[in-house]
């Protein structure tokens, strides 16, 4: 395995690999052809902010080098996020920054985790304070990310003071579905400049503009030939780049890695694969790699063309040598690649704010720039984690390499998609801005075509988002597959939204997407239901205070279990989760179980390895019959009469007359079960003992459930007394 020249990073959107390069380093023609600022007694001051992720961070020092280069004497002040990855990147790109502490909103109601919040926040606000009061700047530049918070809450209380030195606050939404901060800002900036037209509407009308992505003047300016002369890759090779973006990236590193032993069985093709830097306890990037490409025992001579690395500040080279890119579908991943016409295997990040990724993956491949893959999930040492099929990755590499048409259709589709004017329509609204004269609000009809604009989740000519809500599927569902539905969808984004959903960390969404496993019959989601089921996890300790149990509520257990019945698979592991909840804290569990059981041994012989009946299952539900709850008592009573034998009518007998009518519908039910099983030796005896059972009901009809069954279980002891 070879080592790339340059230093790479973990997981990151494109931009995240900027090179080494200082604002004094900037090339002479950018600022020769820029318009020569006016000629003013002190140079401007502008404060950027932005960060948390790499996301962020880069847009903002894209903006900063081409106002630098714009004006050489402009003073450029960054302020971060403390223990971030701006700390370290924004002093290599020549400014001098400012570490404040920030936190993210956290999602759901926990009310530690938002006094954490308002606390780190509060004191962010406060140094904040400081260093505007210090900097007084003329421009306020924010890129998003929860880093940037801290500065436009001081900046919107310095301005209603009257104390804020700053004339303007521009601030830049790179996604489709803007973050929480961006959204914030929304109404504390002069201007918003959006990445995307579907942005616009999240924003007020009357100072948001679409911008574009600000694409650095590095990307797409090496040429093929001198990038992979600086990796020492040979010009003739197939070059696969694959990395993630900044919080790293396990699902395509352990599919890469998966895929090398039929990749590199091409002699002619070579591997760059970012692993990144994530270090933590939950998954190390060196050491999963590591210890996963040891197992595959891959021979010397094929990994001498596996490059891998953790950190690259040269990934315009990168690019420029590859043909071929896999990696994340954020709006800086797709813009770059696109300017670059690269063709590109997209895998979006799951369970993104709107699923911006995935609409920015569908979008590209909808034009037919791309493919995407989708990550489905797994459960692992009690974590939920997102996975990619090595293999089916190997294959649509090397169908893309393998087919040149293709692959050049591919290529100038990707550079139809976008253009790389975003950088200076940015500069140009802060100029504009700084001189009191702001130009009419563009709209992307002015620069790109129609086709320049994302769509839908659901794709072009698909269902609009409030389709694809959990509760919206949930609903459409409910009678069955829609299989026009599916297809318009497309199937695999379909398991894609809800394994989102499964993954959710709101337990309401949660519990729609379990629901949504049962009722499109996804077998290969049991394994993960079963796991579900099994997580014993305490719940937090207020929920407890209010009478919850486990962090998997039980309304999602419920559920899991029903969806299990549906799904029709009785094997070894569900019967032990099966047989384990019967005697589960929450009733409608216990009850959910039993009609688990009393479903899945419909029709079949349920019997142990030694080819007698279940004792163990049928003794666990023996044991719900002595339940208070009339539904698990009944739902008990079925299952027996589906899974024993003969000697189940014994068990059956106390509840004859039981004063509840769902519970003698049951038996009388088991009973009918039984019969039609030929369990039931003594016929006669059991004709006799029907007379016991009260045939009343509550039910308020002329002709009662419980007589038209007690009436059929009379027709099947003649019939079968006849035949014998």
């Amino acid at each position: 395995m070879s080592q790339i020249t340059s230093k790479q990073d973990a997981e990151r959107p494109p931009d995240e690999g900027a090179p080494k390069v200082t604002a004094a380093t900037r090339t002479t023609e950018a600022t020769a052809a820029a318009p020569k600022p006016p000629v003013r007694k002190r140079p401007l001051t502008y404060v950027f902010t932005g960060g948390g992720t790499g996301g962020h961070v880069y847009p903002g020092l894209a903006i900063a080098d081409e106002v630098r280069a714009r004006d050489p004497e402009a003073h450029i002040v960054y302020i971060g996020a403390r223990g971030r990855m701006e700390a370290s990147l924004v002093p290599k790109r020549g400014y001098p920054i400012h570490l404040v502490y920030a936190r993210g909103l956290p999602s759901g109601r926990q009310p530690l985790a938002l006094l954490r919040f308002a606390v780190c926040t509060g004191f962010g606000v406060l140094q904040s304070l400081f260093h505007l009061s210090r900097h007084r700047p003329r421009m306020i530049v924010a890129t998003g990310g929860y880093a940037s918070s801290p500065v436009l809450l001081a900046h919107w209380i310095l301005k209603s003071l009257r104390l804020s030195g700053a004339r303007r606050c521009f601030v830049h939404e790179q996604n489709v579905v803007p973050g929480k901060v961006n959204r914030l800002a929304g109404r504390i900036a002069d201007r918003i400049g959006v990445s995307f037209e579907a942005s616009l509407r999240y924003f007020p009308p009357q100072k948001t503009t679409w911008a574009g992505y600000p694409v650095r003047r590095e990307i797409g300016a090496v040429s093929r030939d001198a990038a992979r002369a600086s990796q020492g890759l040979p010009a003739d090779a197939k070059v696969v780049f694959a990395f993630g973006a900044s919080s790293g990236a396990r699902s395509i590193n352990r599919a890469v890695v998966d895929a090398l032993p039929r990749l590199l069985a091409q002699p002619d093709i070579h591997v760059i694969h970012v692993i990144g830097q994530t270090r933590s306890p939950d998954y190390d990037a060196e050491t999963d790699t590591r210890n996963r490409l040891e197992r595959l025992d891959i021979a010397g001579e094929y990994l001498s063309r596996y490059h891998q690395s953790d950190y690259s500040h040269e990934i315009e080279k990168l690019y420029a040598a590859s043909d071929l890119v896999i990696g994340r579908a954020s709006a800086g991943v797709v813009t770059e690649i696109g300017v670059c016409g690269i063709p590109s295997i997209l895998v979006p990040l799951p369970y993104a704010p709107g699923d911006h990724q995935a609409v920015n993956a569908r979008t590209l491949e909808s034009r037919g720039a791309a493919r995407v893959v989708y990550e489905s999930i797994t459960a692992e040492d009690g974590q939920t984690i997102g996975v990619v099929d090595g293999e089916r990755l190997a294959r649509l590499v090397l169908e893309i390499l393998d087919d040149p048409a293709g692959h050049a259709a591919m290529s100038r589709r990707a550079r139809e998609t976008f253009d790389r004017s975003g950088l200076d329509r940015i500069v140009d609204q802060l100029d504009q801005m700084l001189a009191d004269r702001l130009a009419r609000l563009d709209r992307p009809e002015d620069h790109v075509s129609s086709n320049g604009r994302p769509d839908d989740p659901g794709g072009p000519g698909g269902p609009p988002a409030s389709a694809l809500s959990p509760f919206a599927l949930v609903r459409r569902f409910a009678e069955g597959r829609d299989e026009a539905f599916i297809e318009s969808l497309g199937e695999d984004y379909l398991k894609y939204r809800v394994d989102g959903f499964l993954k959710n960390e709101r337990w309401p969404i949660r519990n729609e997407g379990v629901k949504l496993a049962g009722l499109l019959g996804y077998r290969d989601r049991l394994p993960f239901l079963l796991a579900l089921l099994r997580d014993r996890t305490p719940a937090p300790f207020f929920q407890r205070l209010l009478g919850g149990d486990y962090r998997q509520v039980g309304f999602i257990r419920r559920n899991a279990v029903s969806a299990i019945g549906r799904l029709g698979v009785y094997d070894a592991p569900v019967r032990a989760v099966l047989l384990d909840l019967l005697a589960d804290p929450y009733y409608e569990v216990r009850s959910a179980a039993a009609r688990a059981f009393a479903d899945l041994a419909h029709g079949k012989e349920t019997v142990d390895a030694d080819g007698e009946r279940d004792a163990e299952v049928l003794n666990g539900l023996r044991g719900l019959l002595r339940e208070s709850s009339f539904e698990i008592r009944s739902a008990a009573i079925r299952a027996l009469g589906r899974m024993g034998d003969g000697a189940v009518a014994e068990w059956l007998r106390p509840f004859y007359q039981d004063p509840n009518g769902k519970v003698r519908q049951a038996v009388i039910d088991a009973l009918a079960d039984l019969v039609g099983r030929k369990m039931i030796v003594d016929l006669d005896g059991l004709r006799e003992e029907l007379d016991d059972i009260l045939v009343t009901s509550n039910h308020f009809e002329p002709d009662f459930p419980i007589k038209r069954t007690m009436n059929r279980l009379i027709g099947m002891i003649r019939d079968q007394q006849q035949t014998r």
